[in-house]
């Protein structure tokens, strides 16, 4: 009953029989719900809009208003990874300048591939590190202004050691660490008086002698060291002896005094201490904290109760009459530093450190100043540090936590550090050599549209035999091979001025044959492999025999000329490609040109298989390398100081299956040692991996019984190594990188809108249609060429509607009665998202400024024709009597 409906409606359009069955049956099958999904394939656009030949501006508007919607639709879904970040909170200083950061070292020396701390700055001071701030001593000889600097790795040191590489630990984990090796400098502490810190030299009565001991003045007054505030609480002359200097410095969480017999409460994070003066006398003090007596302690001297808190005592008072004051200076929680120099007028010191009075073996003390036997000038103080095995920081680590670090005092106060936080997140592609079956590599990149490519690069027909390509589609990245159907090309555009390596856009083509020079407007085809579109090329015969000129080949935004390599007079003829868009082919054997992938990074692949070129064997070389402007020729500047080395790999096959092994020899192709040494993690037997100083990074599997695989991580820009110098109370804030599922539009292409009398088969193409049969040919040619154009068509009412053509396509037709309707029409189709569609066919009216959609109301049934009444049987008269 449904079926005669349609048929009714269809008699009631006037529509001839013709369209019943092209048509209607397969309009049922094309539904406007599912608009424009019919339309896009791959986030591709696939089919056409046409206006008739005489298009009214309305239709034309239509089509324009849906070819822009449409172009939001066309787009193909890409994974994102954004770079995260870590933020430093607190007193922090990355090691790093506006104009230089920390790079990724590549090799454990001091090679022109490594970059150490010192590279970046050779001592840092106020205006990076708070710790580092300036201040002014003032005592009885007037005031002494200082300043405070940390050479990083000291003044003389190299570049081997404190720096940041990929490499093995002592504890046999591999990774990338923060490394400094053992016997070097680690850091150098520099506290310099602008004007001399001064004393008279005194006896132990204060009294001036020039064979005196005692530094009077220096004594209670207060330096800030690497953010800690320290009391000196002695300073002598070492037994008199000119030159000599020991200094003794206190510094805590409280200092106070108290009197002989009294009780005082302090709280320390927290924790509150009982702290008790039990006795006093001229030289020394004993005190009880928490019930805990300490020894009996000189000036100077300092005792660790049993919960690790260290007092000390800096003076003691002591007036040895009736009623005199018995008083004690003391440190709770103290850090004790001892300071000492035997000759303050030369500049070198080799005397130790001494942290409570401990003696620490790899931190050396220097004290520059004078002494005349009457006046005693400190100018400058050095703690020299340096690290007395291999320190290996890694990410997220502190030096101070070192397993290796004996003795974390060599850390001058302990007030300070060094943090590696890691390499810096950045947006990245990978790139893959990976195999299909065991007989066939592949290499996968992201070409110069941001779309992910795969082609293959070697094939082992058998035994050790390798292609260069697979059978029957060759791998053509030389301009002196010929290309035949099915080949695949690398087009790299090295040639357009400003143009630089590692900045280039590489597509992959696979040249789909060509139509003979006497076909009605022959075109060369080529599949770009990264988005599957085709590209159609006209082109015209050259001029005389042989080689000649017979196409520009257009893709993003480079020319790359077509050559003809045979006659034209066969369908899919050999051709030539202008592969580097240089304007010609170049001469000679070794024109390789390199893929590009969007990350900058060139791959160069050298078919040495090809005896013409260089009669090796079937072999088949692969190099990978970040170009850079020092040191390749019209490079970008891809890195900032460090020249990222070279990963090569040789491809061959035994056994018909492939395989390849690192290349660590010299590569005279690429013009540089390929010397990236791997590292394989305990436990990881098949596997290992390898940073280069841009940061790309290298993972290399050797799987036992399938051909060997590498995956690259490359960055989009080069990484930094996240060092930083930090005070006491930093915290990090690090934000993960994240990955997110975004699209990239794809362009529709132009030319997509066509007139109705450029479109040979309607039916043969996916289509919309605006405009009517009385205006587009291509709409009456769906519609069954009805004789009434106009039959269908409501005045006031635009249509839009399914047709199912056959071969799989489809056309929606947006018309009107007239074209104000049509616009109307095609405004629902260009805003689909606001309006609900459904069936195959919708109306659309348009109310003051309102468009409303509607189905086509069912055709009403005529009534069922009345049966006449039975005739009346007539009645006989009744007989006579």
């Amino acid at each position: 009953m449904g079926f005669k409906k349609v048929v009714k409606r269809i008699s009631a359009l006037g529509i001839g029989a013709s369209m019943v069955g092209a048509t209607i049956f397969g309009a049922m099958a094309a539904e406007l719900a599912d608009y424009p999904s019919q339309f896009i394939k791959d986030g591709k656009f696939t089919g056409v809009l046409v206006v008739g030949d005489n298009a009214e501006a309305e239709d034309v508007i239509g089509v324009s208003d849906i070819a822009v919607s449409l172009q939001f639709a066309a787009t193909k879904p890409v994974t994102v990874t954004e770079g995260g970040a870590v933020t430093a909170e607190g007193d922090a200083w990355k090691v790093g300048t506006s104009t230089k950061m920390l790079e990724i070292s590549e090799t454990l020396n001091s090679g022109s591939n490594s970059e150490g701390l010192k590279n970046i700055t050779t001592r840092i001071g106020d205006t990076d590190l708070n710790a580092l701030s300036s201040g002014t001593i003032s005592n009885s000889k007037g005031d002494a202004p200082y300043d405070q600097f940390l050479y990083l790795l000291g003044p003389a040191v190299g570049t081997s050691s404190g720096y940041v590489t990929y490499t093995e630990s002592d504890e046999d984990v591999t990774a990338d660490f923060l490394y400094f090796q053992s016997g070097t400098q680690i850091g150098r502490y520099l506290l310099e008086f602008t004007t001399a810190l001064e004393s008279d030299v005194d006896d132990s009565a204060g009294s001036a002698t020039t064979t005196g001991d005692y530094l009077t003045d220096f004594e209670d007054v207060e330096l800030n060291m690497l953010g800690g505030t320290y009391t000196i609480v002695q300073a002598r002359r070492n037994s008199a002896k000119n030159a000599q200097a020991k200094l003794i410095l206190m510094g805590g969480a409280v200092r106070d005094s108290i009197v002989e017999g009294k009780t005082k409460t302090y709280t320390i994070d927290g924790k509150d201490y009982e702290v008790s003066v039990d006795y006093v006398d001229a030289n020394s003090a004993k005190l009880t904290v928490n019930g805990e007596g300490t020894r009996d302690m000189l000036s100077g001297e300092t005792d660790k109760l049993s919960d690790g808190t260290v007092v000390g005592v800096s003076e003691v008072l002591y007036q040895a009459y009736a009623g005199g004051v018995h008083q004690a200076t003391f440190f709770l929680g103290a850090q004790k530093i001892e300071l000492k120099d035997t000759n303050i007028t030369s500049a070198a010191g080799a005397n130790n450190l001494k942290i409570d009075d401990n003696t620490i073996d790899d931190a050396y003390v220097n004290i520059e100043g004078s002494d005349n036997d009457v006046t005693y000038k400190i100018d400058r103080i050095f703690i020299n540090m340096t690290a007395d095995d291999d320190f290996f920081v890694p990410a997220g680590g502190k030096l101070s936590e070192n397993p290796n670090l004996d003795e974390p005092e060599m850390l001058f106060t302990n007030n300070w550090d060094i943090e590696y936080r890691g390499l810096q997140e950045q947006d990245s592609d990978t790139i893959r050599v990976k195999t299909s079956g065991s007989s066939e590599y592949k290499i996968e990149f992201v070409d110069g549209n941001g779309n992910e490519v795969t082609v293959p690069i070697a094939k082992s027909p058998s035994g050790s035999g390798v292609l260069h390509g697979e059978a029957g589609k060759a791998f053509i990245n030389n301009e002196n091979s010929s290309i035949t159907k099915n080949d695949f090309i690398v087009v790299t555009d090295l040639g357009e001025t400003g143009v630089k390596r590692g900045e280039a856009k590489t597509y992959i083509l696979q040249y789909k044959g060509a139509d003979k020079v006497s076909a009605d407007s022959p075109v060369l085809k080529f599949k770009n492999v990264g988005d599957g579109e085709t590209i159609e090329q006209s082109y015209t015969a050259g001029t005389g025999d042989g080689v000649n000129e017979i196409a520009t080949l257009k893709i993003g935004g480079s020319d790359y000329k077509v050559y003809n390599q045979s006659g034209l007079t066969s369908n899919d003829f050999g051709i030539y490609v202008d592969l580097d868009a240089s304007g010609g082919l170049n001469a000679g054997n070794d024109s390789w040109i390199p893929i590009t992938s969007k990350s900058g990074m060139e791959i160069n692949i050298t078919n040495m298989s090809d005896t013409v070129t260089a009669p090796t064997g079937d072999i088949v070389y692969v190099t990978f390398r970040i170009p850079d402007n020092d040191r390749d020729t019209g490079a970008a500047d891809k890195t900032e100081t460090l020249q990222p080395t070279a990963f090569k790999i040789n491809v061959t096959a035994a056994s018909g299956k492939v395989q390849f092994s690192q290349d660590t020899t010299t590569n005279t192709g690429a013009g540089s040692d390929i010397s990236l040494s791997t590292k394989s993690p305990d436990g990881e037997d098949n596997v290992a991996y390898v940073y280069d100083s841009y940061g790309s990074y290298y993972m290399h599997e050797t799987p036992t019984n399938d051909p060997a695989e590498l995956t690259i991580t490359v960055p989009h820009e080069q990484k930094e190594a996240l060092v930083y110098v930090t005070g006491e109370g930093v915290t990090f804030t690090e934000t993960a990188a994240t990955t997110t599922d975004a699209v990239t539009v794809q362009r529709i292409d132009v030319g997509a809108t066509k007139l109705a009398s450029e479109v040979t088969n309607i039916n043969a193409v996916n289509s919309i249609i605006v405009g009517g049969p009385c205006a587009n040919k291509a709409a009456s040619t769906v519609m069954g060429d009805p004789a009434d154009c106009t039959a269908g068509f409501t005045p006031g009412e635009g249509l839009v509607q399914m047709f199912d053509v056959g071969n799989g396509n489809v056309a929606m037709l947006v018309a009107g009665y007239a074209a104000a309707d049509t616009r109307n029409a095609a405004a629902v189709v260009a805003n689909s998202g606001d309006y609900t569609l459904s069936g195959d066919k919708m109306e659309v009216t348009k109310v003051g400024s309102t468009l409303t959609v509607a189905e086509p109301a069912a055709p009403v049934e005529p009534a069922a024709p009345v049966e006449p009444a039975a005739p009346v049987e007539p009645v006989e008269p009744a007989a006579e009597e």
